[in-house]
């Protein structure tokens, strides 16, 4: 966007971050790894908290833009400055709340392994978890009013098939086995492709590959690779 404002000779008030496309490449990444698998992946926060600053500081320019543009002795129309500025904003806000409604889909779907699992309760942001044990207590309260009230005792439970039995058999848990489409970002050396171990492929970056989600898992989650 800096290069098209500055060819039009608008150039005052623009910062350099304006021509960089990182945090938009990265969150749409976050984006395509969040609707690809079920696997509950870490909460971007810097990523995040770094866009929203930026879509601030956009906001407030836009704003001081429109003031200029109300003094008529301003010979600088800025209305295509602004009009760039807006999309900008407005394509990084789709993003954003694209992000957020993937994640929580998958919260809400597996509330009750994440309440039952720190190590997932780490990859989640404060309100995620604030809203994951909200919707947690209303399911539940729900279920007990209109079935579990109805069953006999043994069978009055949100986690077990009956409490006869001592596993949580009836948590709802991510399907890591599923093959999924990855695209490698960065050089990620030799990589187990079997459950075994034994066979190993040298992945660079720019391979494509249909593969178990679970084998390269990993890579994801180091953001070596990217679900496509």
């Amino acid at each position: 966007m800096a290069d098209v404002l500055g060819s039009l000779g608008y150039t005052q008030d623009l910062p350099d971050d304006l021509s960089e496309l990182d945090d938009f490449q990265l969150l749409s990444n976050a984006l395509r790894n969040e609707r690809n698998t079920q696997d509950i992946l870490e909460y971007k926060h810097d990523l995040v908290e770094r866009v929203q600053r930026r879509l601030q500081e956009q906001a407030d320019r836009v704003d001081t833009w429109k003031e200029a543009g109300k003094n008529q002795y301003d010979e600088v129309d800025m209305s295509l400055p602004i009009l760039c500025s807006t999309l900008n904003v407005n394509r990084f806000r789709f993003l954003l709340k694209a992000y957020w409604r993937a994640r929580l889909q998958k919260i809400e779907r597996f509330a009750t392994l994440i309440l039952d699992k720190q190590e997932l309760q780490r990859n989640c942001s404060p309100q995620e978890l604030a809203h994951c044990l909200q919707y947690f207590v209303a399911v539940g309260k729900c279920m007990k009013e209109v079935v579990l009230a109805r069953l006999p005792e043994e069978f009055q439970t949100l986690v077990q098939e009956s409490q006869l039995t001592e596993t949580r058999d009836m948590i709802p848990a991510p399907r890591l086995d599923r093959c999924v489409f990855i695209k490698l970002l960065k050089d990620a050396g030799h990589v187990a492709v079997d459950a075994e171990g034994t066979q190993l492929v040298d992945m660079k970056a720019g391979d494509v590959y249909i593969i178990q989600y679970a084998l390269v898992q990993r890579l994801v989650q180091q953001d070596i690779a990217v679900l496509i």
